[in-house]
């Protein structure tokens, strides 16, 4: 499936989602009111109902929100209550992805720390969940100066993160790509 079409697909679920929703939100209590039934039970689940559905909308803006900007810096806000990430494109030294489709995730390794909690080191941890890096990883430390590097993953916004990878592509000319990562691109552009 062509990406800019599922983009558009996502946009409308997520509209008709949200939609359905308030919808919801707006007849339960209109329903409890016309039927004149103002029993305890019946409010107090009610309420329930209400503030899950409030909760699960929180979540799904949460999981869909993704903004970016990029000109010499990333500028990432990583979905409503997730990270914030303003990162120089020449400090970025490599860039891979995980899975494909909507739930891709973009990992992006870094020379040097910022203020950013967020951003976490590249230690052992990391290297022994993340197989794909060693080699890189070794040859990074073999011919930089850099002793250690720092990374941050995207993995809020569905397929608008394809978008994303794309743009930091243009930009950070110095980073070096991974297969997978040149291969989601590919896709994007087709």
């Amino acid at each position: 499936m062509k990406i800019n079409k599922a983009i558009r697909k996502q946009k409308k679920s997520y509209k008709r989602f949200m939609l359905t929703m308030s919808f919801i939100f707006l007849l339960l209590p209109s329903v409890l009111y016309f039927s004149r039934e103002f029993y305890t039970f019946f409010i107090v689940y009610l309420v329930f109902i209400e503030v899950l559905i409030i909760i699960v909308m929180f979540i799904k803006s949460d999981k869909e929100y993704l903004n970016y900007k990029i000109d010499t810096k990333i500028r990432v806000v990583n979905g409503i209550f997730g990270g914030r990430y303003v990162v120089p494109c020449d400090k970025v030294e490599m860039v891979h992805t995980l899975k494909d489709g909507g739930d891709l995730r973009i990992i992006i390794v870094l020379r040097s720390k910022f203020r950013n909690s967020k951003i976490k080191l590249v230690g052992p941890y990391f290297l022994k969940r993340q197989k794909w890096i060693k080699k890189y990883y070794e040859e990074l430390k073999e011919k930089s100066i850099f002793n250690q590097c720092y990374y941050f993953v995207i993995y809020k916004g569905g397929y608008n993160k394809y978008q994303l990878l794309d743009s930091i592509y243009r930009n950070c000319v110095q980073a070096h790509f991974t297969d997978d990562c040149i291969k989601r691109i590919k896709e994007y552009r087709e």
